[in-house]
């Protein structure tokens, strides 16, 4: 990728170019007092230190994309006309393509855009690596052509940044939140390991320090199917769970949930051996104890 340059990839008139403009967004910190309303209304009120990578990662794409839409109306950062294509930190000196549109209003703290007219180049979103070695704590912009034109791909990915397959840790090592279990039910690794074995496993919810012991098992369909239903409802259809959420809202479980493996055995264990282990974990943790857990029975 060395001898390829960034403005080799577009297909821009030369009309077109003078109205390019690249930006490149920092990560964000902030005190609680100065975070400014826009952010506020996208990232919510605790949030004061914003990892875009990490937060691509976890899959919040179109929230990293919209948060390289906002800007100062009084000093603006785009300009109605332009062609802007946005990029986040990734590396040392490195910044990943995330978001390419023409402004079509400026004059809004979250600008509006017409992302069809740069449909072209979706295709190397969470993929296209550029260098620059110039790296700043402030949002930058670069809109001298001239520059522009100095700019090479280090490297474009084979696959999207946030879906890029991750090694399974190994059962005994999972702890994961409910975003992060989203995000790796996505992947090869993770659903081959946890679609072939028994166990039990525990959801902890680190506000009240209330445990849920469940089981995996042939009849329930294995951990991975398990898990699909959290991933997908939350409660995973258990009685006292759904009570809680009936209380709260998947919000709540988004930011206090956390999943473990506490056993696993291979597919060809009894399932009456899992339910054994189950009810003796449950015993030990007291998770039956509406003190202590979500257990009913």
């Amino acid at each position: 990728m060395k001898n390829i340059k960034f403005v080799d990839l577009l297909k821009f008139s030369d009309k077109d170019l003078k109205k390019l403009k690249l930006v490149f967004n920092s990560n964000w910190t902030y005190t609680p007092e100065g975070r400014p309303d826009c952010v506020r209304e996208i990232f919510g009120e605790e949030k004061v230190y914003l990892d875009l990578l990490d937060l691509y990662k976890l899959g919040k794409v179109e929230l990293v994309k919209k948060s390289t839409r906002l800007h100062d109306p009084k000093n603006k950062r785009f300009q109605n006309g332009e062609f802007a294509f946005c990029f986040i930190p990734y590396g040392d000196k490195d910044w990943l393509l995330v978001n390419a549109f023409e402004v079509l209003d400026d004059s809004k703290k979250l600008i509006e855009v017409n992302e069809e007219a740069m449909s072209d180049y979706e295709q190397y979103f969470g993929r296209l690596v550029i260098s620059w070695k110039e790296r700043n704590t402030r949002n930058v912009r670069m809109k001298n052509l001239e520059n522009i034109k100095r700019l090479t791909v280090k490297t474009i990915l084979e696959e999207p940044y946030n879906v890029v397959t991750e090694k399974f840790p190994g059962y005994q090592n999972i702890d994961i939140s409910w975003e992060e279990l989203n995000r790796v039910l996505k992947f090869k690794t993770w659903r081959t390991a946890l679609e072939n074995q028994k166990g039990v496993y525990l959801i902890t919810d680190t506000n009240t320090g209330k445990r849920y012991v469940g089981s995996a098992t042939s009849e329930k369909g294995m951990f991975l199917s398990r898990w699909e239903t959290y991933a997908k409802n939350g409660h995973g259809n258990n009685e006292l769970l759904v009570d809680l959420l009936e209380k709260e809202t998947i919000e709540y479980v988004k930011k206090y949930f956390r999943y473990t493996i506490l056993e696993f055995f291979s597919s060809s264990v009894e399932d009456k051996v899992i339910f054994e282990r189950e009810s003796w974990w449950k015993r030990i943790l007291l998770t039956r104890n509406p003190d202590y857990g979500y257990n009913k029975n």
